[in-house]
């Protein structure tokens, strides 16, 4: 027993010298290392200057201009001018076209001319650049007619210029394209005494309400004329010369 304890020592001792022998070792070199670090000359590097700093730029009067314009004193202080520009006018009206002209045909023996009439009755011939009235004639052919005005083109119809026909004439261009009316049928002969009415204007007398003579009868130098009008029938007493 006493052996192995000391066996055990004597190991630990031999540990421990080796440790310390391994130790000394380590803090000589790291000895040695200090001093050749210790022992050399500093290499002299030669410092340049740092460079200048970049100057400032102007300052550009934008830069303030708010600053400037919106003080603290006075919050509507305001440097910009506001100039209040007046409504335009209203637009002025445009000028009515006057009336047109009444167009009553077109003749082209030398230089083509169209006949027109500013009141629908006086005709006058007009040749293209002639004054009609307040219109300027530019152009025509058999389809339509060119008017300068006021600086404008106005195109028209011929149909549209063309003389409108009253009423009137309207119902005698039918009747003059309608048939003739048929005779009216012979009447018996009456045994009533044929009456004359009162005058009506030149050779003429009116006929009395329930005359039933027939047309033709003659009494007094006057002879009795039927027919048919606008109206229905008509009769009257004529003078025979």
């Amino acid at each position: 027993m006493n052996r192995k304890i000391l066996l055990l020592n004597l190991c630990l001792l031999a540990l421990l010298a080796s440790l310390g022998w391994m130790l000394r070792v380590r803090w000589l070199e790291a000895r040695a290392k200090e001093r050749a670090v210790l022992s050399q000359v500093p290499r002299h590097t030669e410092l340049l200057p740092p460079p200048s700093p970049a100057l400032p730029a102007p300052a550009a009067a934008s830069e303030y201009q708010e600053v400037v314009a919106k003080t603290l004193f006075s919050k509507d202080r305001d440097p910009n001018v506001v100039i209040i520009v007046p409504p335009p006018p209203p637009p002025q009206p445009e000028e009515p076209i006057p009336p047109r002209p009444t167009y009553h045909g077109q003749m082209a023996f030398t230089d083509p001319v169209a006949f027109l009439s500013l009141d629908g009755k006086n005709q006058k011939s007009y040749k293209v650049g002639d004054q009609v009235g307040p219109f300027k004639l530019e152009a025509f052919d058999h389809d339509q007619i060119k008017f300068e005005w006021n600086g404008k083109t106005l195109e028209y119809k011929l149909g549209e210029l063309k003389p409108k026909e009253s009423g009137a004439q309207q119902v005698q261009n039918v009747q003059a394209a309608a048939p003739p009316p048929p005779p009216p049928p012979s009447k018996p002969a009456s045994n009533q005494t044929p009456v004359i009415g009162a005058e009506a204007g030149g050779d003429r007398r009116d006929c009395v309400y329930g005359d039933k003579t027939p047309a033709g009868t003659m009494k007094d130098g006057y002879r009795k004329v039927m027919g048919n009008g606008l109206i229905g029938e008509i009769c009257f007493w004529e003078r025979v010369k």
